[in-house]
């Protein structure tokens, strides 16, 4: 337990376990919604408030409960905190929530809500527990800003209707498998960079 804890870094989320390009968490609405800038800052926005939030909470539930039941109570937590953020963006942002469709809603029962805790982020303690679930929700969310703001540029040559003298646009990068390439792309430079680190050592 003492070396699990030593070897443990902030940076694991953001960069060498990233949720989205090194462990391939979340695909279905990194490669749809993020294909714009707009779409997916405002996906990482509701995503980083809710699941932070029903993390938060369901990490006081007891561990005696039963592991069906557990699942249970986060997804409630989850969908209890997520309908009040809902309303509050709703009131405050531009950008018409109902673009997400229905992978907003998924997010109360996304893989960070229903798996990744069980497995990872509650069986630490507290204080780490909460930095690692900022860690790996910072590391989604800069993930797929990126992946909007790139397949956004290359596909029309700018952001929001603005161009920005792109000589050439890439129009398959606004498609779905425009996004699997990318995520491809970056999988392998985490890894590449993860393996000469672990040469280095």
């Amino acid at each position: 337990m003492e070396t699990a804890k030593k070897k443990w870094s902030f940076s694991e989320g953001l960069f060498s376990h990233n949720p989205v390009f090194a462990a391939g968490m979340s695909l279905a609405p990194a490669v749809i919604i993020a294909n714009t800038l707009d779409g997916a800052a405002t996906y990482a926005a509701v995503f980083a408030s809710v699941t932070l939030m029903s993390l938060l909470i369901s990490s006081f539930l007891p561990r005696k409960l039963p592991y069906a039941l557990r699942i249970v109570l986060y997804t409630i937590i989850a969908a209890a905190v997520y309908i009040p953020f809902c309303i509050y963006y709703e009131g405050q942002l531009e950008y018409d929530l109902t673009k997400l469709g229905v992978f907003l809603p998924m997010i109360v029962s996304g893989e960070f809500i229903t798996r990744v805790s069980e497995l990872r982020f509650f069986r630490m303690d507290k204080p780490t527990m909460i930095l690692d679930v900022i860690s790996h929700i910072m590391g989604f969310c800069w993930a797929v800003i990126l992946l909007g703001f790139v397949r956004e540029l290359l596909s029309t040559g700018g952001i929001d209707g603005t161009l920005y003298g792109v000589g050439f646009t890439i129009p398959i990068l606004n498609a779905p498998c425009g996004g699997f390439i990318l995520i491809g792309l970056m999988g392998a430079f985490i890894r590449s960079f993860r393996k000469e680190g672990h040469n280095n050592e």
